[in-house]
Protein backbone atom coordinates (compact mmCIF):
# COMPACT_ATOMS: atom_id res chain seq x y z
CA UNK A 1 0.00 0.00 0.00
CA UNK A 2 2.82 2.39 0.86
CA UNK A 3 4.63 1.63 -2.38
CA UNK A 4 1.47 2.27 -4.36
CA UNK A 5 0.87 5.54 -2.51
CA UNK A 6 4.39 6.76 -3.27
CA UNK A 7 3.98 5.78 -6.92
CA UNK A 8 0.72 7.69 -7.17
CA UNK A 9 2.20 10.77 -5.48
CA UNK A 10 5.15 10.85 -7.88
CA UNK A 11 2.77 10.49 -10.82
CA UNK A 12 0.63 13.33 -9.46
CA UNK A 13 3.65 15.63 -9.17
CA UNK A 14 4.71 14.81 -12.73
CA UNK A 15 1.20 15.55 -13.98
CA UNK A 16 1.15 18.88 -12.16
CA UNK A 17 4.50 19.86 -13.70
CA UNK A 18 3.21 19.07 -17.20
CA UNK A 19 0.08 21.16 -16.59
CA UNK A 20 2.18 24.10 -15.35
CA UNK A 21 4.53 23.91 -18.34
CA UNK A 22 1.73 23.69 -20.89
CA UNK A 23 -0.21 26.57 -19.32
CA UNK A 24 2.90 28.74 -19.08
CA UNK A 25 4.05 28.36 -22.68
CA UNK A 26 0.58 28.45 -24.24
CA UNK A 27 -0.20 31.67 -22.42
CA UNK A 28 3.02 33.30 -23.54
CA UNK A 29 2.40 32.24 -27.13
CA UNK A 30 -1.11 33.75 -27.18
CA UNK A 31 -1.37 37.12 -28.96
CA UNK A 32 -1.39 40.24 -26.82
CA UNK A 33 0.28 41.02 -23.53
CA UNK A 34 -0.43 42.35 -20.03
CA UNK A 35 0.48 45.93 -21.03
CA UNK A 36 -1.47 46.05 -24.29
CA UNK A 37 -4.48 48.37 -24.24
CA UNK A 38 -6.61 50.55 -26.49
CA UNK A 39 -4.18 53.40 -25.84
CA UNK A 40 -0.68 51.99 -26.40
CA UNK A 41 1.99 52.89 -23.87
CA UNK A 42 5.10 54.79 -24.77
CA UNK A 43 7.66 52.24 -26.06
CA UNK A 44 10.18 53.24 -23.39
CA UNK A 45 7.62 52.83 -20.60
CA UNK A 46 6.47 49.48 -21.99
CA UNK A 47 10.08 48.30 -22.17
CA UNK A 48 10.72 49.35 -18.56
CA UNK A 49 7.61 47.49 -17.40
CA UNK A 50 8.65 44.36 -19.25
CA UNK A 51 12.09 44.62 -17.63
CA UNK A 52 10.62 45.08 -14.14
CA UNK A 53 8.41 42.02 -14.51
CA UNK A 54 11.20 40.05 -16.28
CA UNK A 55 9.17 39.65 -19.45
CA UNK A 56 12.17 40.66 -21.53
CA UNK A 57 14.02 37.46 -20.62
CA UNK A 58 14.09 34.44 -22.96
CA UNK A 59 11.00 32.27 -22.60
CA UNK A 60 12.87 29.30 -21.10
CA UNK A 61 14.52 31.56 -18.52
CA UNK A 62 11.14 33.08 -17.63
CA UNK A 63 9.85 29.57 -16.99
CA UNK A 64 12.77 28.71 -14.70
CA UNK A 65 12.29 31.96 -12.77
CA UNK A 66 8.60 31.16 -12.38
CA UNK A 67 9.34 27.64 -11.13
CA UNK A 68 11.77 29.04 -8.55
CA UNK A 69 9.15 31.48 -7.29
CA UNK A 70 6.52 28.75 -7.28
CA UNK A 71 8.79 26.50 -5.20
CA UNK A 72 8.83 29.26 -2.55
CA UNK A 73 5.04 29.51 -2.65
CA UNK A 74 5.17 32.87 -4.42
CA UNK A 75 2.79 33.29 -7.36
CA UNK A 76 4.21 36.72 -8.17
CA UNK A 77 2.64 40.16 -8.54
CA UNK A 78 -0.63 40.69 -10.34
CA UNK A 79 -0.36 42.67 -13.59
CA UNK A 80 -4.02 43.68 -13.49
CA UNK A 81 -4.50 44.39 -9.78
CA UNK A 82 -1.34 46.46 -9.45
CA UNK A 83 -1.54 47.00 -5.67
CA UNK A 84 -1.87 43.29 -4.84
CA UNK A 85 0.15 40.14 -5.27
CA UNK A 86 -1.49 36.96 -6.51
CA UNK A 87 -1.00 35.41 -3.06
CA UNK A 88 -2.96 38.27 -1.47
CA UNK A 89 -5.81 37.87 -3.96
CA UNK A 90 -5.92 34.11 -3.39
CA UNK A 91 -5.90 34.53 0.38
CA UNK A 92 -9.29 36.20 0.02
CA UNK A 93 -10.71 34.28 -2.95
CA UNK A 94 -9.62 30.68 -2.33
CA UNK A 95 -11.57 30.15 0.95
CA UNK A 96 -14.74 31.35 -0.79
CA UNK A 97 -14.32 28.99 -3.73
CA UNK A 98 -13.39 26.09 -1.46
CA UNK A 99 -16.45 26.73 0.70
CA UNK A 100 -18.80 26.74 -2.28
CA UNK A 101 -17.16 23.65 -3.74
CA UNK A 102 -17.28 21.71 -0.45
CA UNK A 103 -20.93 22.58 0.11
CA UNK A 104 -21.82 21.58 -3.46
CA UNK A 105 -19.95 18.27 -3.11
CA UNK A 106 -21.62 17.43 0.21
CA UNK A 107 -25.05 18.28 -1.20
CA UNK A 108 -24.38 16.15 -4.29
CA UNK A 109 -23.29 13.15 -2.21
CA UNK A 110 -26.17 13.33 0.26
CA UNK A 111 -29.00 14.12 -2.16
CA UNK A 112 -27.66 12.08 -5.09
CA UNK A 113 -26.89 9.09 -2.87
CA UNK A 114 -30.34 9.23 -1.26
CA UNK A 115 -32.08 9.45 -4.64
CA UNK A 116 -30.04 6.54 -5.98
CA UNK A 117 -30.80 4.36 -2.97
CA UNK A 118 -34.49 5.24 -3.13
CA UNK A 119 -34.64 4.44 -6.83
CA UNK A 120 -32.97 1.04 -6.36
CA UNK A 121 -34.57 -0.16 -3.13
CA UNK A 122 -38.28 0.08 -4.00
CA UNK A 123 -40.24 -2.94 -5.17
CA UNK A 124 -42.75 -3.60 -7.96
CA UNK A 125 -44.12 -0.60 -9.86
CA UNK A 126 -42.35 1.71 -7.42
CA UNK A 127 -38.99 0.36 -8.58
CA UNK A 128 -39.78 1.19 -12.20
CA UNK A 129 -41.17 4.61 -11.30
CA UNK A 130 -38.19 5.43 -9.06
CA UNK A 131 -35.69 4.26 -11.67
CA UNK A 132 -37.41 6.27 -14.40
CA UNK A 133 -37.52 9.38 -12.20
CA UNK A 134 -33.80 9.12 -11.46
CA UNK A 135 -33.01 8.63 -15.16
CA UNK A 136 -35.05 11.68 -16.18
CA UNK A 137 -33.53 13.82 -13.42
CA UNK A 138 -30.04 12.66 -14.39
CA UNK A 139 -30.65 13.48 -18.05
CA UNK A 140 -31.92 16.97 -17.23
CA UNK A 141 -29.07 17.62 -14.77
CA UNK A 142 -26.38 16.56 -17.23
CA UNK A 143 -27.84 18.27 -20.31
CA UNK A 144 -28.38 21.70 -18.72
CA UNK A 145 -25.02 23.49 -18.26
CA UNK A 146 -24.38 25.87 -15.33
CA UNK A 147 -24.66 28.99 -17.51
CA UNK A 148 -28.27 27.95 -18.27
CA UNK A 149 -29.22 26.72 -14.80
CA UNK A 150 -27.88 29.80 -12.99
CA UNK A 151 -30.00 32.41 -14.86
CA UNK A 152 -33.09 30.19 -14.53
CA UNK A 153 -32.62 29.97 -10.76
CA UNK A 154 -32.01 33.71 -10.57
CA UNK A 155 -35.15 34.41 -12.62
CA UNK A 156 -37.40 32.10 -10.60
CA UNK A 157 -36.17 32.46 -7.01
CA UNK A 158 -34.82 35.99 -7.25
CA UNK A 159 -36.88 38.00 -9.70
CA UNK A 160 -40.18 36.08 -9.57
CA UNK A 161 -40.49 34.88 -5.98
CA UNK A 162 -38.15 37.49 -4.47
CA UNK A 163 -37.04 34.77 -2.05
CA UNK A 164 -33.28 34.80 -2.60
CA UNK A 165 -30.69 37.35 -3.80
CA UNK A 166 -29.64 36.97 -7.41
CA UNK A 167 -25.98 37.73 -6.73
CA UNK A 168 -23.35 39.00 -4.36
CA UNK A 169 -21.57 37.37 -1.45
CA UNK A 170 -22.64 39.41 1.60
CA UNK A 171 -19.90 37.93 3.81
CA UNK A 172 -21.07 34.38 3.10
CA UNK A 173 -24.70 34.73 4.18
CA UNK A 174 -26.60 31.48 3.59
CA UNK A 175 -29.13 33.24 1.36
CA UNK A 176 -26.35 34.23 -1.03
CA UNK A 177 -24.92 30.72 -1.09
CA UNK A 178 -28.05 28.71 -1.89
CA UNK A 179 -28.34 29.46 -5.61
CA UNK A 180 -24.60 29.13 -6.46
CA UNK A 181 -24.32 25.88 -4.49
CA UNK A 182 -27.47 24.52 -6.15
CA UNK A 183 -26.12 25.42 -9.60
CA UNK A 184 -22.86 23.62 -8.91
CA UNK A 185 -24.46 20.61 -7.22
CA UNK A 186 -27.35 19.82 -9.60
CA UNK A 187 -25.32 18.12 -12.38
CA UNK A 188 -23.35 16.10 -9.82
CA UNK A 189 -26.54 15.10 -7.98
CA UNK A 190 -27.89 13.72 -11.24
CA UNK A 191 -24.79 11.68 -12.05
CA UNK A 192 -24.27 10.36 -8.51
CA UNK A 193 -27.94 9.36 -8.24
CA UNK A 194 -27.74 7.37 -11.45
CA UNK A 195 -24.44 5.74 -10.51
CA UNK A 196 -25.68 4.80 -7.06
CA UNK A 197 -28.95 3.42 -8.39
CA UNK A 198 -27.33 1.24 -11.04
CA UNK A 199 -24.55 0.01 -8.73
CA UNK A 200 -26.96 -0.79 -5.87
CA UNK A 201 -29.33 -2.69 -8.13
CA UNK A 202 -26.43 -4.77 -9.44
CA UNK A 203 -25.16 -5.39 -5.91
CA UNK A 204 -28.59 -6.49 -4.68
CA UNK A 205 -28.75 -9.03 -7.52
CA UNK A 206 -25.46 -10.70 -6.52
CA UNK A 207 -25.64 -14.35 -5.37
CA UNK A 208 -24.28 -13.67 -1.89
CA UNK A 209 -27.03 -11.06 -1.32
CA UNK A 210 -29.67 -13.64 -2.26
CA UNK A 211 -28.02 -16.02 0.16
CA UNK A 212 -28.32 -13.46 2.93
CA UNK A 213 -32.01 -13.11 2.09
CA UNK A 214 -32.40 -16.89 2.27
CA UNK A 215 -30.83 -16.97 5.73
CA UNK A 216 -33.31 -14.37 6.93
CA UNK A 217 -30.83 -11.58 7.62
CA UNK A 218 -32.58 -8.26 8.42
CA UNK A 219 -32.97 -5.92 5.47
CA UNK A 220 -30.82 -3.20 7.03
CA UNK A 221 -27.86 -5.59 7.28
CA UNK A 222 -28.37 -6.77 3.69
CA UNK A 223 -28.40 -3.20 2.42
CA UNK A 224 -25.27 -2.46 4.45
CA UNK A 225 -23.46 -5.27 2.62
CA UNK A 226 -24.78 -4.16 -0.77
CA UNK A 227 -23.94 -0.51 -0.19
CA UNK A 228 -20.28 -1.26 0.43
CA UNK A 229 -20.03 -2.69 -3.08
CA UNK A 230 -22.34 -0.10 -4.62
CA UNK A 231 -20.42 2.88 -3.26
CA UNK A 232 -17.24 2.03 -5.17
CA UNK A 233 -18.40 3.31 -8.61
CA UNK A 234 -19.67 6.49 -6.94
CA UNK A 235 -16.38 6.90 -5.11
CA UNK A 236 -14.42 6.55 -8.34
CA UNK A 237 -16.47 9.41 -9.82
CA UNK A 238 -15.74 11.85 -6.98
CA UNK A 239 -12.42 12.93 -8.48
CA UNK A 240 -14.15 13.90 -11.73
CA UNK A 241 -16.99 15.52 -9.76
CA UNK A 242 -14.49 17.67 -7.86
CA UNK A 243 -12.90 18.74 -11.15
CA UNK A 244 -16.30 19.61 -12.63
CA UNK A 245 -17.26 21.66 -9.57
CA UNK A 246 -13.95 23.54 -9.55
CA UNK A 247 -14.09 24.34 -13.25
CA UNK A 248 -17.81 25.10 -13.08
CA UNK A 249 -17.19 27.60 -10.29
CA UNK A 250 -15.49 29.88 -12.86
CA UNK A 251 -18.84 30.36 -14.61
CA UNK A 252 -20.99 30.32 -11.46
CA UNK A 253 -18.90 32.85 -9.56
CA UNK A 254 -18.92 35.19 -12.54
CA UNK A 255 -22.70 34.96 -13.01
CA UNK A 256 -23.48 35.45 -9.31
CA UNK A 257 -20.78 38.09 -8.76
CA UNK A 258 -18.95 36.08 -6.11
CA UNK A 259 -15.35 37.18 -5.39
CA UNK A 260 -13.83 33.74 -5.73
CA UNK A 261 -11.10 32.17 -7.82
CA UNK A 262 -13.32 32.02 -10.89
CA UNK A 263 -13.88 35.77 -10.97
CA UNK A 264 -10.16 36.50 -10.76
CA UNK A 265 -9.46 33.92 -13.45
CA UNK A 266 -11.85 35.64 -15.87
CA UNK A 267 -10.46 39.09 -15.06
CA UNK A 268 -6.91 37.82 -15.47
CA UNK A 269 -7.65 36.14 -18.79
CA UNK A 270 -9.29 39.26 -20.20
CA UNK A 271 -6.42 41.47 -19.01
CA UNK A 272 -3.62 39.05 -20.01
CA UNK A 273 -2.59 38.88 -16.34
CA UNK A 274 -0.07 36.07 -16.73
CA UNK A 275 0.68 35.54 -13.05
CA UNK A 276 -2.97 35.61 -11.96
CA UNK A 277 -4.09 33.14 -14.62
CA UNK A 278 -1.09 30.89 -13.98
CA UNK A 279 -1.74 30.97 -10.24
CA UNK A 280 -5.37 29.97 -10.78
CA UNK A 281 -4.36 27.16 -13.13
CA UNK A 282 -1.78 25.86 -10.65
CA UNK A 283 -4.17 25.94 -7.69
CA UNK A 284 -7.08 24.34 -9.55
CA UNK A 285 -4.85 21.68 -11.13
CA UNK A 286 -3.25 20.89 -7.77
CA UNK A 287 -6.67 20.53 -6.13
CA UNK A 288 -8.02 18.30 -8.92
CA UNK A 289 -4.92 16.07 -8.85
CA UNK A 290 -5.04 15.94 -5.04
CA UNK A 291 -8.71 14.91 -4.98
CA UNK A 292 -8.13 12.22 -7.59
CA UNK A 293 -5.14 10.95 -5.62
CA UNK A 294 -7.18 10.73 -2.40
CA UNK A 295 -10.05 8.98 -4.20
CA UNK A 296 -7.65 6.47 -5.76
CA UNK A 297 -6.06 5.64 -2.42
CA UNK A 298 -9.41 5.29 -0.65
CA UNK A 299 -10.67 3.08 -3.48
CA UNK A 300 -7.66 0.80 -3.10
CA UNK A 301 -8.24 0.66 0.67
CA UNK A 302 -11.90 -0.28 0.28
CA UNK A 303 -11.21 -2.81 -2.49
CA UNK A 304 -7.74 -4.41 -2.03
CA UNK A 305 -8.22 -6.31 -5.30
CA UNK A 306 -7.55 -3.06 -7.17
CA UNK A 307 -4.17 -2.58 -5.50
CA UNK A 308 -3.27 -6.26 -6.06
CA UNK A 309 -4.22 -6.09 -9.73
CA UNK A 310 -2.09 -2.99 -10.34
CA UNK A 311 0.86 -4.11 -8.27
CA UNK A 312 4.01 -4.75 -10.32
Amino acid sequence: MLRRALSRVSGALATLFIVIALAFFLMRLAPGGPFDSARPLDPAIAQNLRHIYRLDLPLAQQFLVYLQSLARGDFGPSFHWRDFSVNELFAHALPISMRLGAEAMIAALLIGGALGIAGASSGGWRAKLGARAVDVAALIGVVLPPFVVAPLLQLFFGLTLHALPVGGWNDGAWQNQLLPVATLALPQIAVIARLMQAALRDALAEPHIRTLHAFGLPARHIYAHALRAAILPTLSYLGLAAANILTGSVIVETIFGIPGMGRYFVDGALGRDYTLVMGTVVVVAALVIFFNLIVDLIYSWLDPRVADARAP
